[in-house]
């Protein structure tokens, strides 16, 4: 008895790793898909799944894996002693698939290994499993949730703190602006702000050159005079 549940919890485990980690298309598949190994779809309750299935392309390829390898060693963990849903279900899928007669010959062979293994075992056990496996989702979908929640009030919180920057750096620049333009209204009224003046001093120059040289004139005209005119 002892022995043939150690080959069942092996069968198990062997049953499960193909039906999480089978291919997606285009990967190369773990194992080849055959009348003996080919995974079975996995069992979930009519109103609502246990997992939902990824979407094309919304993962990479090792987030997916990582993920599947999370729910394998939840599974295992959950997995009760003795037969029960999980031996059946994974012995359908040693058989080829979770069929009706896959199932229905894996529960007629186990129920020799198992006397205490029913219908209603497996009903209440594969419930069990379900509602566990939907606890965990439910679980891990409100931890992401609140790490999603504080990544967007990260994102908000900076994004206001640049918008304030941004409308800071605005004013600072529409201030920036007004004065260079007052500047520049400076600069083309500056000749403006000087000619006067600098006329004013050229004029002066020349009336100052034009008095000095008159009176210089005069003054050589003496002296020509005095050198001609007067004796010793």
């Amino acid at each position: 008895m002892a022995e043939n549940n150690g080959d069942i919890k092996g069968g198990i485990l062997r049953g499960l790793k193909k039906i999480l980690f089978t291919s997606s298309p285009g990967e190369d598949p773990v194992e080849e898909a055959t009348p003996e190994n080919k995974p079975a779809p996995a069992i979930i309750p009519p109103d609502k799944p246990v997992f939902s299935p990824e979407p094309a392309g919304d993962h990479s390829e090792e987030g997916v894996k990582e993920m599947k390898l999370r729910i394998y060693q939840v599974l295992e963990s959950l997995n009760k002693p003795g037969c029960d849903f999980f031996e059946v279900w994974n012995a359908s899928v040693e058989m080829g698939g979770a069929t009706s007669n896959n199932i229905k010959a894996a529960y007629t062979s186990l129920k020799y290994a198992d006397k205490t293994l029913t219908k209603e075992k497996m009903l209440d056990t594969g419930a069990f499993y379900i509602s566990s496996l939907s606890k965990v989702l439910d679980a891990e979908t409100v931890k992401r949730q609140q790490e999603k929640d504080k990544l967007i009030s990260q994102k908000e919180e900076e994004k206001t703190s640049l918008t304030k920057e941004i409308g800071e750096l605005e004013q600072q620049l529409v201030s920036i602006q007004k004065r260079l333009a007052e500047k520049k209204f400076q600069s083309e009224g500056i000749n403006q702000k000087y000619e006067p003046q600098v006329s004013d001093i050229e004029q002066k120059i020349r009336s100052g050159h034009t008095s000095v040289n008159g009176v210089i004139s005069e003054m050589q005209q003496v002296v020509s005079i005095i050198q001609k005119e007067i004796n010793q």
